[in-house]
């Protein structure tokens, strides 16, 4: 009976093994980037939430600059029933990874997200509110976005 189940505990112990170690390779990758946006409102909090997602720690000696900044711009829509006009609110990101030694520019572009409605209040104040979070939501989103590209490229760089 032991001899039976010998093996197949063996064979769980690897699989078990082998998909825990598999997240030690992600950290070092990313300790090699540093960050670089503008300095407004917006900017910034797509900043921190890049750093969330790409899990920075402030390092000085960093191998990539990544320089980014996000934009937003909305549109009227119509809503289902055609009575009320809705914002539409769409976020651009603009992104390159830059090599800091040689300058050298390894990957640019920009992204565009998915546009989110605000809501049809007549109050100003719940009108802003709702289109400020409609902005905190779009740069989360956009960072993730940069994020899924990004690790595709510094993984073919490591």
């Amino acid at each position: 009976m032991f001899f039976r189940i010998k093996p197949l505990f063996i064979i769980f112990l690897l699989l078990v093994n082998g998909c825990g170690f598999s997240n030690l390779n992600k950290v070092s990758i990313y300790n090699n980037i540093s960050l670089e946006t503008p300095n407004d409102k917006y900017n910034i909090l797509f900043k921190n939430n890049l750093k969330k997602t790409f899990n920075i720690n402030n390092s000085t000696k960093a191998r990539y600059l990544l320089r980014s900044s996000i934009s937003f711009s909305s549109s009227e829509t119509l809503s289902v029933n055609g009575s009320d006009t809705l914002n539409s609110t769409f976020a651009d990101a603009n992104y390159s990874l830059i090599e800091t030694k040689s300058n050298k520019v390894i990957n640019s572009g920009s992204i565009k997200t998915f546009p989110a409605l605000s809501s049809s209040s007549s109050s100003i104040y719940s009108k802003d509110m709702s289109i400020q979070h409609i902005k905190e939501r779009l740069s989360f989103s956009a960072a993730k976005k940069i994020h899924m590209r990004l690790n595709l490229i510094m993984q073919k760089l490591n």
